[in-house]
């Protein structure tokens, strides 16, 4: 049985797939462009009000998932730059208790955009990218704010609080 892989191991495969990913999301985006205008061109040429209709929700999916590409492509950039900071940051003893404090004051931070959330799914178009991305963003959060109390159950541990 092999040993779990240390915190700059992990991050440099991470590092890896993520410059992978970049490299193929750039060919997505330009094939969602050219999606986005095509559904476009043709929903504005049919004459048919339910086709039209049809045609402008794949347009407004293919712009919704154009974005994303071109979105994600940019915090993968943030997020190597990030990781490699990370790498190089040795946080001092001192540190350790503001880090706890600043994890529970994110934890209700958390909880308010996983209300906002909820508040913008409704405006979305039900079974469109947009609505299924909002939809996701809320389980993000709770999943954040899961993870931060975690975070915090084990920083009390190390340093003997109670909870």
């Amino acid at each position: 049985m092999s040993s779990p892989a240390s915190l700059e191991e992990r991050i440099e495969k991470l590092i890896a797939q993520l410059e992978q990913m970049k490299k193929m999301l750039e060919g997505i985006a330009l094939d969602e462009m050219c999606e986005a205008k095509a559904y476009r061109d043709m929903a504005k040429a049919c004459r048919d009000e339910h086709a039209k209709w049809e045609l402008f929700l794949i347009a407004f999916d293919s712009i919704v998932h154009r974005e994303i590409a071109w979105a994600l492509m940019r915090a993968i950039t943030s997020t190597i730059m990030f990781a490699r900071d990370l790498l190089l940051y040795k946080p001092g003893p001192e540190e350790a208790k503001r880090v706890l404090e600043m994890v529970e004051t994110h934890i209700s931070m958390e909880k308010l955009a996983q209300s906002s959330y909820e508040d913008l799914v409704p405006l979305a178009e039900p079974g469109t990218t947009l609505r299924k991305l909002l939809e996701l963003l809320v389980e993000e959060e709770k999943k954040h704010a899961r993870l931060a109390e975690s975070v915090i159950k084990r920083l009390k541990s190390k340093t003997g609080e109670t909870q």
